[in-house]
């Protein structure tokens, strides 16, 4: 071997002993790693807080529900409707998102399958009473957000007819639903930790959604009427008013017809 061929070698050698080295190495490493792991828990957290919010929408639903039972057609049904539509158009392109970012990352479009997977069963574990009656809502779910190959879908809304002052009310508290949103995701960027939920957890937060959810409706419709009760009660109350301006009109025509006769006897006196 020439001086200059073992000139060359020795460096390397002396390169791949190195402590400073290995300790750089050791360092992106574990970097890496830690990469690795704020990645899967950013999955997680996209897939569970979208369904517990998705959840929360669904006790949300039956909230109002029950307070307008003798209204099938009330708009603050088809505004609870459409909120879960929502949730689930957002919820479906955030996972067509994430199944699009991970896919060249055998590791991560694992954990991904998997904390799918793990969703679904915990939808599983809801109420048979409460899956039996939003299943509709349950399978579009899991069809579009939850699937193993998820496709880009969005769902239609339904037509409201509401004033403008109503509608501003419900923009507004679209707004602050964003921003309680974007509040959680800042904390979780900034603790980088999120555990999967229990069970309990979500139902729990769910039936704080539900409480809340009638308190509003109490506050803002104490009385629920149905549509017919409604028209019915309009109608009483238009009636007096009826009956008075008949009484009006009757007066009117008497005084006219005695006018009338009085001039007739007028002229019939010249003459």
């Amino acid at each position: 071997m020439s001086g200059s061929a073992y000139h060359n070698q020795k460096p390397q050698s002396s390169i791949d002993n190195n402590p400073a080295c290995e300790q750089q190495k050791q360092v992106q490493i574990q970097k890496l790693n830690q990469k690795q792991q704020q990645e899967e828990q950013l999955i997680r957290y996209y897939i569970f807080e979208n369904l517990q919010y998705f959840i929360n929408l669904i006790y949300s639903l039956k909230a109002v529900n029950e307070h307008f039972k003798n209204d099938p057609q009330h708009p603050m049904k088809i505004i609870a409707r459409n909120k879960i539509v929502l949730q689930s158009n957002l919820s479906n392109s955030i996972q067509y998102d994430q199944q699009y970012q991970y896919q060249s990352d055998s590791k991560l479009y694992q954990v991904l399958q998997q904390e799918k997977f793990n969703a679904k069963q915990l939808l599983e574990q809801l109420s048979p009473e409460l899956k039996e009656e939003f299943q509709s809502y349950f399978d579009a779910y899991k069809t579009n957000s939850l699937n193993s190959n998820i496709q880009m879908c969005s769902q239609n809304l339904e037509q409201t007819n509401l004033q403008s002052k109503f509608d501003q009310k419900v923009l507004q508290s679209v707004i602050n639903s964003i921003q309680s949103v974007d509040q959680t995701t800042q904390q979780f960027k900034e603790q980088k930790i999120y555990n999967r939920p229990k069970m309990q957890d979500v139902i729990l937060k769910a039936q704080n959604y539900y409480e809340k959810t009638k308190q509003q409706l109490h506050i803002n419709f104490p009385n629920p009427i149905n549509v017919e009760q409604e028209s019915n009660q309009y109608q009483n109350s238009q009636a007096p008013k009826f009956k008075l301006k008949q009484k009006l009109q009757n007066s009117i025509g008497i005084l006219k017809k005695k006018i009338y006769k009085d001039s007739i006897n007028q002229h019939n006196k010249k003459s």
